[in-house]
């Protein structure tokens, strides 16, 4: 039994009236979890209570690897709570198996394993919109320890519509956002700053999380799911410092990640060499990324980097006597940023490589 259901269990048991503890074949205790062990009496038959040593114990007509136990007198209504906890139990597992099936068609819609006939006949057995758009949030966690990433995300996301949260793994959740009425694509990133911050309050946990564009169509949920992937590979290489990556807004990350090596090392090298090395001290470097933050503004840049506006107009004019390349103009500064990024290029090849 998966730890989604005897979450779910355990969820129930303790709004019982009678409390009741569930143990496995050995006499482990499941629910409450601990490490003392019961030692059963011989039980024949599952499904029927058999008084021992002052406590109640039953084997689970639908879980047999499962075993109820009361502790109490033997009373005719202490019976009667163990069946109806057993048929519970038989209602919530079977709800599970019908979740965990569900779950296993959208892991094949993601992953493209399906033909368009397969693809037609899961949505039609499962209920599944054929024609509708949706968005996929990709939400990576890597401290999870117990739990799955599914199991601490499915209590905190806001399901509405046709909203879908699918379990990937047990680091990673796809969160299907019915995208009906959606005003702006802006929206899903607000809207994953705003989980980011409910996780780290309530839990003190973080997330990374991938943001696909917007398909109306089933069949290609699957290059959405790619999508969301790509960006959080991307987002990490070219921009460390953030947790949410918008696949649709990454047009310069996603050109340079498809650059060859070779030739990004070749650019890169015409800025950075032998020749540069003296120039480009870390302070060099953290004045010009500084001044792109802040839009190439010279007041602001210097304001916030506690330094005169004249020592940093002399550190710039440094760079354009040293490269040719006035920052302080707009398509001096993109080439740059450009060729500055083209370090990465190497790096992101082999992250690549590696998640494959």
């Amino acid at each position: 039994m998966d730890n989604r259901l005897m979450l779910r269990l355990q969820q129930i048991l303790e709004k019982m009236n009678v409390p009741i503890t569930v143990l496995d074949g050995d006499g482990n205790s499941l629910i409450p979890a601990s490490d003392i062990r019961f030692t059963l009496p011989p039980l024949r038959k599952a499904g029927e209570a058999v008084y021992h040593e002052g406590r109640f114990f039953q084997v689970s007509c639908t879980q047999q690897n499962l075993v109820f136990m009361v502790t109490g007198p033997d009373l005719p209504q202490v019976r009667d709570t163990l069946s109806m906890c057993d048929a519970m139990v038989g209602a919530v597992a079977a709800a599970s198996a019908v979740s965990n099936d569900i779950n296993n068609a959208y892991q094949r819609i993601l992953q493209n394993e399906l033909s368009l006939a397969e693809l037609e006949a899961v949505a039609d057995e499962y209920n599944i919109r054929i024609n509708s758009p949706r968005c996929v949030l990709l939400m990576h966690m890597v401290q999870v320890q117990k739990s799955s990433a599914f199991e601490i995300l499915q209590d905190l996301l806001p399901m509405s519509g046709s909203d879908v949260l699918v379990s990937m793994d047990k680091h990673t959740a796809v969160y299907l956002k019915d995208a009906t009425g959606l005003e702006e694509e802006e929206d899903l990133h607000q809207f994953s700053y705003a989980l980011q911050e409910t996780l780290m309050g309530e839990m003190a946990l973080s997330v990374t999380i991938g943001i696909s564009t917007v398909t109306k169509e089933l069949s290609q949920l699957h290059t959405c799911y790619r999508q969301a992937r790509r960006a959080i590979e991307i987002g990490r290489v070219y921009s460390p410092e953030n947790t949410v990556h918008m696949y649709r807004t990454m047009y310069l990350q996603r050109f340079l990640a498809d650059l060859n090596p070779d030739v990004a090392a070749h650019y890169y090298s015409l800025l950075f060499n032998p020749a540069t090395n003296r120039l480009f001290s870390e302070e060099m470097l953290h004045t010009i990324e500084m001044f792109f933050k802040k839009d190439l503004n010279l007041s602001e840049t210097a304001r916030q980097l506690y330094i005169h506006r004249n020592t940093l107009v002399y550190r710039l004019d440094k760079v354009q006597r040293a490269l040719g390349l006035d920052l302080r103009k707009f398509d001096d500064a993109v080439t740059f940023k450009m060729l500055f990024e083209m370090r990465k290029c190497g790096h992101n090849r082999a992250a690549g490589k590696k998640n494959n």
